[in-house]
Formats: structure tokens, sequence, C-alpha cells
């Protein structure tokens, strides 16, 4: 019998449950070897340091073209299996997908990073380096962008991925890559308006007062970045933005801007719109029934500019709404917390209609020259989606999150455990004592239609005097039959959900708000009219 830590493939132990495999990787991970195999999952638990030598480039020549099993486990081995068996395999069977999944601030990102590049390593020796010049190192050097506008620091993680992504790396005949595509999804986009105690906001707001002088910030209407109501919550971050690591991440930021191939004036556009989305943020409203702007004319007039968006207009869209009834204009003016409502709900939008463009532009930059995809060509897709998340304060992102995740883990469910049941039946093999969670009752608990979780917060959406109070009753109401929900024992606005991970109490308040997600019409309106 090995020694405890020694097994590099833990479906060889015994008697493997939960109790072995922990305390495998435990030892394991106290002699630094942080990659394990279950079967043909690889495990990899985040060291928080350098491990010497662990990625270097003697890394990328032991594992090409190494078989399982020959070398120990590690990320590059399983890039390698996808790349050796995209080049071996024909038809459907050619393309293959990396699923990262794991809670947040396990090192998903960077196990990410990691494959595409030794993907990217192999094609390049396989190709003979005869693709598109420059392409490779282009996708590699894409993570700066991307992170500094979809990352933020949590407070379990200092580069929290705030968003999911599917990256496609396209090869042709001769396994030379022709290009990537991306797809993104679920960008956590009310962290741009808010954030709770002891989180920050988007990298990238903080980047722009590290990086750029005095003159490039007047440019864009911006000073002092403790004046800005978006992110002047957390004190540390306002402190650390003249750190040499804000710098230096800056730096990285405008070079691979100008490696991917943005031009001048759509390098302009994207800070104008970043600067407009944070002075938009300190325009302020009073007033009892009618909301009027008090901020002053130069804070509304900054933004605007910014944006290219009338004043005017813009003032009127925040502060009011008009109909026209039987051909006659209607105005309804907006509360101060309606106007403030219209002002994030405008923010949050113009950030992620912003961050989409980016995604969209960097598959016109990089993505494959022919857009369909021919006969012989075949895909690497690396699939990087937030981790499950459970926090002091838990709200409706973080059910969303949790969601997505509870949607990985059935897939594992269906591709581990139910194929090697059906495996096991073929063979004649008793496999009743293999015990594992379905937890496919949950699924139906949040997705159901027309009485899941998602489905109620929905019609409740819709009622016009429906409210987070009313929306948690029903919940109690309708889900209190599933094992995997629990009511508070008081009248609180809160409920909990037994995810495969864990219980996670969420906090209802705010809801149906998020849920929502309205941008006035009259804000969209005023948009269209801007430069």
């Amino acid at each position: 019998m090995p020694l405890l830590g020694q097994t590099d493939n833990l479906t060889e132990c015994e008697n493997l449950n939960e109790e072995t495999l922990l305390r495998e990787l435990q030892h394991r991970y106290q002699r630094d070897v942080i990659y394990t195999y279950v079967g043909e999952i690889l495990v990899a638990v985040n060291p928080f340091k350098m491990i010497d030598g662990i990625y270097d480039a003697s890394k990328s020549i032991t594992y090409t073209s190494a078989p399982q099993g020959s070398v120990p486990p590690h990320i590059f081995a399983v890039a390698d299996a996808a790349f050796t068996a995209m080049v071996t395999q024909t038809g459907q069977l050619a393309n293959q997908v990396a699923v990262i999944s794991g809670e947040s601030g396990a090192g998903k990102t960077e196990s990410a990073k990691l494959f595409m590049k030794h993907v990217i390593y192999l094609s390049t020796k396989a190709g003979g380096g005869g693709g598109q010049q420059g392409l490779e190192e282009k996708i590699i050097q894409l993570n700066p962008l991307l992170e500094s506008w979809g990352n933020a620091a949590t407070l379990r993680n200092d580069n929290s991925s705030r968003f999911g992504k599917f990256v496609q790396l396209r090869f042709n005949d001769q396994h030379q890559i022709q290009g990537a595509l991306m797809s993104d999804y679920l960008l956590e986009k009310s962290r741009v308006v808010g954030q709770g105690e002891g989180e920050r906001n988007f990298h990238v707001f903080y980047l722009m007062f590290a990086g750029m002088d005095e003159d490039e910030l007047t440019k864009y209407d911006l000073v002092d970045a403790g004046e800005h109501a978006y992110i002047n919550g957390n004190n540390d971050a306002i402190a650390d933005i003249d750190s040499a690591k804000n710098k230096r991440e800056y730096q990285e930021l405008a070079d691979c801007i100008e490696t991917v191939g943005f031009t001048e004036q759509e390098k302009g556009n994207m800070w104008a719109v970043l600067a407009g989305v944070l002075l938009t943020g300190d325009i302020e409203f009073a007033g009892d029934d009618s909301a009027y702007v008090v901020s002053g004319d130069d804070v509304m007039a900054k933004a605007c500019n910014q944006l290219g968006i009338v004043q005017d207009a813009l003032t009127e869209a925040l502060t009011c709404s008009i109909n026209i009834m039987r051909g006659e204009k209607v105005e309804r003016h907006y509360k101060p917390d309606e106007a403030e409502g219209a002002r994030d709900a405008m923010a949050k939008a113009m950030y992620h209609k912003t961050f989409r463009w980016i995604v969209k532009r960097v598959n016109q930059l990089l993505g494959p020259k022919r857009k369909s995809k021919g006969a012989t060509d075949k895909d690497i897709g690396i699939l990087d989606i937030f981790g499950f998340e459970c926090f002091d304060v838990n709200a409706f992102e973080q059910l969303l999150i949790n969601l997505a995740n509870e949607r990985l883990q059935s897939f594992f469910n269906n591709f581990i455990f139910k194929m090697e049941l059906d495996e096991y039946a073929k063979e004649g093999i008793d496999g009743s004592q293999i015990d594992y969670e379905d937890n496919e009752e949950l699924l139906k608990m949040i997705m159901d239609k027309p009485a899941g979780l998602l489905a109620l917060c929905d019609e409740e959406a819709k009622i016009p005097k429906g409210s987070d109070q009313s929306m948690t009753e029903k919940f109690h109401t309708h889900l209190g039959k599933y094992k995997g929900y629990e009511p508070p024992r008081g009248n609180d606005l809160k409920f909990t959900v037994h995810h495969y991970a864990g219980a996670v109490v969420y906090e209802s308040e705010g809801f149906l708000e998020k849920n929502r997600d309205s941008l006035p019409i009259d804000v969209v309106g005023a948009l269209r009219l801007s430069d």
C-alpha cells in the first residue's frame, strides 16, 4: 500500500471516500505537491505562493506528448492530453473542452491561463511556428485587459473574476492556431455602483488613477480618486492607488491594449466612458416629491462632456419620465431615490455595454480570419467561471453565481458518477457502494417554472407593488417542500439554500431591484443622442 500522499491518482486508493481524499490532498499539499488526479479530473490546490520551477520551460518540454501516468499530475498534462486528443481524433470527437471549477479564490483564472499558455506552446511546436504572425502572443497577452475590466478584490480573493468566460481556440489541419473567440457571462455590474464592506470596485477604476499623469486625468475631467462616490467607500483601496503594483498593472493594461490592436480613438473612447461612469456617480439629487440636481452644473457638465451627451437632455431623463398619452405629453417627476436609481442604472448599463464591446472587439481582432468553421478546423475550449461563494452577506449576485456552479456540479455528476455506474452495470460490477450527492432536485427548486425560486422572483418583479417581503413569503410557501430550502426562524428577509458545497444564507433585500435591472427609456433616449 503506498505511503500517505504518494498516490498521484486517488482512484487507485483501496477505499476512496471524502476523508481519504482530503487526507491525501493535505499530505501532498504539505510537500508543495498541488496537483492530484481523481480519475480523469485534475484537482489543483492553491498554494498561495510561488513554487520554484513548477511552470518553467523545462516543464513545458516534459509535458509534451506525455501519456497520463508517465509523468506527475500537472495542469500542463491536462493541456497536453486535450491537444493530443484534438490532433489524433477526427470529426466532433476532435473538439476538446476544459471545464475549470472551484470555490472563489481557488485559482481557477490562473489555471485557465496556464492551460491556454501550454496549448499555445504545443500548437507552436506542432505547426513549426507557421501560424499567424504574433497571434499566439496576442492571445497570451490578453489577460490584463479582461482582468482589469472584469475582476475585482473581494473579501476572499484579491483578483476575483466577476464574470464567466468561455474561450475557444481554433486550429487548422496543421494544428496551427488560427484565432480565439470569447463569450462572456453574467458580469457583476451591480459592483460598479456599490460594493460590500471591505470590497472594491473593478480594478480598472483604480488603475486609471494609478497610471495616468495629471494631463491625462484632466483630459478625462478627473482629479482625485477620493472624490468619486463609486470608488471612495474603501479607504484602503484609495490609499493603494499609487502603489508600485497598481502602476505596473496599469502599464501591463496599456501594453495589452496596444498589443491586441485597439486604435487610438478606441482607446480614448474606452477611457472616456470609464470616466463618464465615475462622474455619473457624483451626480446628486434632493427634493421631496420632485427630484432636482444639487451637485452643481460642473459635475453634470463633466459627465456629459465625457459621454458626449446633451446636458439638459440627461438632466431631464434622470429626474422625470415623459409619456405620450392620447396625443398629450405627460410628465412624471421622480423622487430623489428614483432619480438615484435611474443614475445608477445608467452607470451599470454603460459599463456593461463597454465590457461587451471590448469582448466583441477582441473577437474581431483575434478571432479566426475565416468566419465560418472549416471542415478540417478543430477547437479547444476553456470554461473559466466564477467560483462558489459564501460571504457574511450573500445577495442576488451570489445566488446566480452559485446556481452556475450547481449546473457545473450537475455536469460533473453526470460525467463522472453516472457514466461510471453505467460502465459498471455493463461489466456486471456491483456499484451500489458508490454514493454521491445528486443535485437535480436543488436545480429544479431554483429553476423550475412556474414555481421555482427564479420564476417566483420574476413574477414578483412584474407586480407594480411587488416587494422583497412578499417575494420572500412566496419562497417560504412554495419552496418549503424541498430539503434544499430552509426559511428563517423569525421574520427576517432571508432564506437558506443547502448547496452541494454547503449552506448559504441569502439576504432577500434588493433581490427584486437587481432582478428588474430596468433602465428608464428616457435615459436610453439621452444616451442615443450621444456623440
